[in-house]
């Protein structure tokens, strides 16, 4: 019993590095990493409960041909971010029509989620300008 718990927690630990690097990655690339709200779908159903399915869309945005120090630049790198959220939650609308999701609120979500790695962009790139 000892070596399955040993395994399951080398498990999370490699799960837990690797989301680290993919962020850091993702900086170092110049860009955002867009990914719609988990949506929670019914596998089957039972009387004891359902296993439940995680559906999730992600898209990137590159800003690697921007200069985010500037205002016009942030801009840019902002409606990129908006319309890719878009365009993930219409995605995910497409492959799963009848998991209810409302469009709107996706793409709130999506878009403040990413908002926190374009405002860290635009702040990293502010301090390299300077």
């Amino acid at each position: 019993m000892k070596n399955k718990t040993s395994k399951f927690q080398l498990a999370l630990v490699a799960s837990a590095f690797a989301i680290v690097g993919v962020a850091a990655v993702a900086q170092e690339l110049k860009e955002i990493v867009i990914e719609t709200p988990r949506v929670e779908r019914a596998k089957e159903h039972s009387t004891v409960g359902a296993p439940i399915d995680i559906i999730s869309v992600t898209h990137r945005v590159t800003y690697k041909d921007i200069d985010v120090s500037t205002r016009l630049g942030a801009q840019v790198l902002e409606t990129r971010v908006k319309d890719s959220a878009k365009a993930a939650c219409k995605e995910i609308e497409t492959l799963y029509p009848f998991v209810p999701a409302g469009s709107s609120s996706c793409e709130k979500s999506a878009v403040d989620k990413a908002m926190l790695q374009v405002h860290q962009a635009i702040a990293a790139a502010g301090k390299q300008a300077k």
